[in-house]
């Protein structure tokens, strides 16, 4: 209809305003652009027809309208733009082609996410996670020491990941509350349901369930005295995969089978009451006095976990075996609780440009801290989580599927960092955080934690150093780019409201202030100037005066925000005729020869006024409620 409307509008034209263009050694295509009537027309000239691409919305208005026909030449090929074509020979939204030149890397989105945070509205007030009282004598799964992203049921019998739909990649488990150091022990493991994925995802569901010990990993079978059986029809023991028993999936049943009584402790599974034998024999010497907890490890899929609460089993076990449910508490070895109140919790954010050992320094205090435990929500552990493992060896993955993963990775600890502060744990934020506001925005919802900021700021001769190996590890370097804007926004900390303590871990601050002010100074020479921003208060002062125009003053909570409201709801303001801007003024105006002709009586402009009085005065109530909230909370006045 739209392209009709445009040939019709092209041949309404006089014949005189438009000229043709004869070009004949000219072949590839050619855009035209056209003025007609005030509007701006865009068509595309390709193989003997003519393509519409655009009408831009015509300017204000003018006195003289005239029609003109431009021709502006942009190179292209028939040939390949022809293979990129559709069945119907038309381009349907053809991808940007990335430049080869571009550079990006685990930096690159770290830097995106930590600005695009840094510009984001200060967080609402966390939701504080379901207060229960917990039974030392129930085993159930154990909500301290799984990930942050597995999401239990709430009788903790079972769960599923949280994020199976924004990243459908990624491993999420969790132990039991409760382990066994002998006897014959058994627990049961079903898969409820494959949860649905996006349309063209190819990650597939999947379940790894065992044994492993405490203080081990989450990924079940990839650290040491860590066992699972994976639904791949694999065994898992220390990153070792091997082939084993029968795949698994959906509304499978896997019986899971711990025998302390033999010379080494055999770990033994079932599929559906079919018993698979034995996959796992361990050392008791090795193993030595440490508990064995039942484990699993899911992604993309929900399952239940039968301790023997269930009053009847999935299917039946060996006469021999307990429940572990069933075995004595006294027998029972139970993981630490975790802490009573969020006072007695500790979160560490890290401040320090990319190579600096923030990673190191983070694996280093968890490992010298282990009665903490400390989640880290840093881009490294996402990409481990990420990763499913295998018998065969992975081949790198292709530029483009890395740069998915790094982003997703990215994202993924940006949302982990947002749900921490409901839950009752330690916590590192392993990111960069060199912006002032993004430290602000990350540690505000921490509210009653040990709030502790661990500045990292080495010599630079170390810091190159740093980033030499960094680059060796991870073969890439970082962006010349997002080292200068991180360079160029770099700011040290101070204790303040949201910050009880400051830590230097590596120069002091009297050391380390003048070399990151060298650093600024540097990155903002090389910089280009940076765009301009939107005022955001004058576009707020320009609404208000549109409004006002309406009749609607805005009324806000804050003096120096919008226009100057100490006037509006006072009774002198109504009362004087002679001030400039009132709203006497404005009505009397109506009170012509012409307005009364047309209605037939004078503008009562006194009932108007005591109208909109009152609904100013119902809109000040409103903002003035709005702000004195925000100020309770975040300390200030006025809404941001």
């Amino acid at each position: 209809m739209m392209y009709m409307s445009i040939m019709h509008m092209l041949k309404g034209l006089p014949s005189e305003s438009i000229t043709e263009r004869q070009n004949s050694e000219v072949e590839n295509e050619h855009a035209i652009l056209i003025s007609c009537e005030g509007y701006i027309l865009c068509l595309k000239w390709s193989k003997g027809r003519a393509c519409f691409l655009y009408v831009s919305p015509p300017p204000p208005p003018k006195k003289t309208k005239s029609a003109c026909l431009f021709f502006c030449l942009f190179p292209g090929n028939e040939d390949e733009k022809a293979k990129q074509a559709g069945p119907d020979g038309e381009r349907h939204g053809l991808k940007r082609q990335r430049d080869e030149k571009e550079e990006h890397g685990r930096a690159y989105f770290e830097f995106r996410e930590e600005a695009y945070n840094s510009r984001s509205k200060s967080p609402p007030p966390p939701e504080e996670e379901a207060k229960a009282e917990d039974d030392e004598t129930l085993v159930v799964l154990d909500t301290y020491t799984c990930d942050l992203h597995f999401k239990a049921t709430k009788d903790r019998y079972g769960g599923q990941p949280l994020f199976s739909e924004k990243f459908p990649n990624l491993w999420s488990g969790a132990r039991s509350t409760h382990g066994v150091k002998g006897g014959k022990v058994c627990f049961e493991v079903k898969v409820i349901q494959n949860l649905p994925l996006k349309e063209g995802c190819t990650e597939a569901q999947l379940l790894r369930v065992g044994w492993s010990v405490d203080l081990s990993r989450s990924q079940l079978g990839e650290d040491e005295f860590s066992y699972g059986y994976d639904g791949r029809g694999l065994k898992a023991e220390n990153g070792q995969f091997e082939e084993f028993g029968q795949t698994f999936g959906e509304t499978d049943v896997i019986g899971c089978f711990a025998n302390f009584e033999s010379e080494e402790v055999e770990l033994s599974f079932s599929k559906n009451g079919e018993d698979l034998g034995v996959a796992f024999q361990i050392s008791k010497e090795l193993l030595g006095d440490r508990a064995l907890l039942p484990h699993v490890l899911c992604k993309n899929c929900a399952v239940e976990v039968n301790f023997g609460q269930k009053d009847e089993p999935f299917f039946p076990v060996p006469e021999d075996y307990l429940f572990i449910h069933a075995v004595p508490v006294e027998e029972r070895v139970r993981t630490p609780a975790p802490p009573k109140a969020p006072a007695k919790c500790e979160v560490l954010l890290m401040v320090g440009l990319p190579g600096c050992g923030k990673t190191f320094w983070a694996q280093k205090h968890t490992q010298e801290n282990q009665d903490k435990r400390f989640n880290i929500l840093g881009t490294d552990n996402i990409l481990y989580q990420m990763k499913t493992k295998g018998p065969v060896v992975e081949e790198p993955l292709p530029i483009e599927a890395r740069d998915s993963l790094l982003q997703q990775a990215a994202r993924c600890v940006s949302k982990l960092v947002q749900i921490a502060p409901r839950t009752r744990r330690n916590f590192i934020l392993d990111q960069c955080n060199v912006y002032n506001s993004g430290q602000r925005r990350k540690l505000l919802p921490f509210k009653g934690f040990l709030r502790k900021v661990v500045v990292l700021v080495p010599s630079e001769e170390d810091w190159v150093d740093r980033l030499q190996q960094r680059e060796k590890a991870e073969g890439e370097s970082v962006p010349e780019s997002v080292m200068l804007e991180m360079k160029a926004n770099f700011s040290l900390p101070d204790k303040c409201d949201y910050i009880d303590e400051v830590l230097f871990q590596e120069l002091a601050k009297e050391e380390a202030q003048p070399l990151v002010t060298k650093y600024k100074e540097e990155a903002r020479k090389l910089l280009p100037p940076s765009e301009k921003r939107t005022n955001r208060r004058n576009n707020r002062n320009k609404r208000n005066r549109q409004n006002r125009n309406r009749g609607q003053g805005y009324v806000g909570g804050s003096q120096r925000r919008g226009y100057n409201n100490r006037a509006y709801g006072q009774q002198q303001y109504w009362g004087q005729p002679g001030n400039r801007g009132g709203y006497r003024n404005f009505y009397d105006s109506y009170r012509g020869r012409d307005y009364n002709r047309f209605y037939g009586r004078d503008y009562e402009y006194n009932r108007y006024r005591d109208y909109y009085r009152d609904y100013n005065r119902e809109w000040q109530n409103y903002y003035q409620d709005r702000d004195r909230y925000y100020r309770n909370y975040y300390g200030y006045q006025g809404y941001r």
